[in-house]
């Protein structure tokens, strides 16, 4: 039916999207089953990146997105399109993800290839990709709900109230998580990057 790529680099700023997915949409409901392709090729990176901020294990986070998009296939006539697409998607995901964590019987493999990168560090010659590992191992010390919505609000630009409709938390309770999560965040960067976490923050978040 489709088919969701591989993805080996879970984290990097989305690529926002121009084209209106809407007549994909339209055919797949009007039974061209191919059209749907096209929305999985469009989300796939978005989808995957919202399950691995919730799962931090690059199989697992494969597994829920295409589960994501199984699920969103089969309830697509449930897109009331008062609300974006993207944000319905996005709430099929991170559901999804949680999901996948609760019943995980193995350990989560945090960023797979990512090891202790905070020795020998060259500030003045980091690299945007260095600063990315950087920020990826940051936020895979913090509480999954935390780093999920912090993913949400800084790199995918939802808003608060599109947050809120994606994680079914109230809206104080996001404000909360967003002021906690960057707080411990910036502390964390803090003593990995010995006091340039803000410049880092500043130049790629």
């Amino acid at each position: 039916m489709f088919q969701v790529c591989n993805h080996q680099r879970p984290f990097r700023r989305p690529i926002h999207i121009r084209m209106d997915i809407t007549p994909y949409i339209d055919r797949t409901l009007a039974g061209e089953g191919q059209a749907f392709a096209e929305v999985v090729r469009t989300y796939q990176h978005m989808v995957h990146t919202v399950c691995h901020r919730v799962l931090w294990n690059t199989e697992d986070a494969e597994e829920a997105t295409q589960d994501t998009f199984v699920k969103a296939y089969q309830h697509l006539h449930g897109w009331n399109r008062t609300s974006k697409f993207s944000t319905w998607l996005y709430t099929i995901a991170y559901r999804t993800a949680v999901s996948h964590k609760r019943r995980a019987t193995r350990p989560s493999v945090v960023l797979d290839s990512i090891g202790d990168m905070s020795a020998n560090v060259d500030h003045d010659g980091l690299e945007r990709q260095d600063r990315r590992r950087f920020l990826d191992k940051a936020l895979a010390q913090l509480p999954t709900e935390d780093a999920a919505i912090l993913n949400f609000f800084y790199l995918e630009e939802l808003s608060v109230e599109e947050i809120v409709t994606v994680t079914g938390m109230s809206a104080s309770n996001v404000k909360v998580k967003l002021h906690r999560g960057r707080k411990r965040l910036l502390d964390i960067l803090e003593h990995d990057l010995h006091g340039k976490a803000r410049s880092l923050l500043l130049d790629d978040a």
